[in-house]
């Protein structure tokens, strides 16, 4: 069984591109739109059937909309897991910063509607994921026992660096953030004050990978002195590190971040990931040649079937079938 973890679902708007654009704007940045693509849902059963994808874990990125949007979405996202119970779930959409009204709407999409996770940005309100501010968030999602899926922010703050006469913002500033941001949940408390929160890191975790072996260098040579002042988790960063869920989305149909991964992320907390529409939009077969190149890793066929689904399935309570 085929589940994928990064699946966008839109509220249709009028007058909004049918696909997805991405284009160049008068002041020099890459303006993006998802538009109405993935608003139909006899689009998401036309790409998943083309790409031999049994479900999708449908999910919205809506920032700081507000809260009667963020019903709205719940909702719809609701009744389209109703008509097709056996193709689609739901992470509910709230506000990580909204307080009680946004926490009340959650608990109302996990247990009247049946959400099976939370969906949020990488940096709500523009904070990184280690803000105390979101402490009130983390501790509602951990009651309510639901994973916590974090998405890649489209256009994080902080990177201008990274501004170029070509793309090079648009695609990289977002992985360097999301690894950021996982660095700050392993350092940064989020797994030392809510040991069983579980947390979903989108698009591998960014370039986690390929640093991850500088990180414990670093930690090894500065030994008492990584805090600034007191230490903010008690035991070696890797045990909150191996606790986190990461889905294999962002890099279209490249097999080669799956590789670069498994070097640091153990099969069992890999759960496959389509990134549809922005990714494979108006081709599905391109991912189902994606996903038989997973199934041709040299890895035991248990391993490719849990993270190919199996994974998902366990972690958000999903029959397989």
């Amino acid at each position: 069984m085929i589940i994928d973890l990064e699946h966008h679902f839109r509220l249709a708007r009028e007058g909004a591109d049918s696909f997805v654009s991405r284009r160049w704007t008068e002041d020099g940045q890459v303006e993006y739109s998802q538009g109405n693509s993935g608003a139909d849902l006899a689009d998401h059963l036309t790409f998943m059937d083309g790409a031999g994808i049994d479900m999708a874990v449908l999910s919205g990125n809506l920032g700081n909309a507000p809260l009667d949007t963020v019903r709205r979405w719940n909702d719809t996202c609701a009744s389209a897991v109703n008509d097709y119970p056996d193709r689609f779930a739901g992470f509910a959409c709230t506000h990580p910063l909204g307080g009680d009204p946004a926490f009340e709407e959650l608990e109302r999409a996990v247990k009247e509607l049946g959400m099976k996770g939370v969906h949020i940005n990488a940096r709500p309100g523009g904070l990184n994921l280690d803000s105390r501010e979101l402490w009130p968030f983390y501790e509602k999602a951990a009651e309510l026992g639901i994973p916590v899926d974090i998405h890649v922010e489209t256009l994080p703050e902080g990177y201008d660096m990274l501004h170029a006469p070509w793309f090079l913002y648009y695609v990289i500033a977002r992985e360097f953030d999301i690894m950021n941001q996982l660095f700050r949940i392993c350092f940064g408390g989020v797994l030392e004050d809510f040991p069983d929160l579980k947390i979903i890191v989108n698009h591998f975790g960014g370039g986690v990978a390929g640093v991850i072996e500088r990180m414990d260098y670093y930690v090894e040579l500065f030994e008492d002195d990584v805090y600034r002042e007191a230490p903010l988790i008690s035991r070696p960063w890797r045990d909150y590190f191996d606790k986190l869920y990461f889905n294999m989305a962002g890099r279209g149909p490249g097999i080669g971040a799956i590789k670069c991964a498994l070097t640091c992320i153990a099969p069992d907390k890999l759960m496959f990931g389509s990134d549809w529409p922005p990714n494979f939009e108006s081709d599905a077969a391109g991912c189902k040649a994606y996903i038989e190149e997973i199934r041709a890793l040299d890895l035991p066929e248990g391993d490719i079937e849990a993270m190919l689904g199996g994974n998902a399935a366990r972690l958000l309570d999903i029959p397989m079938h």
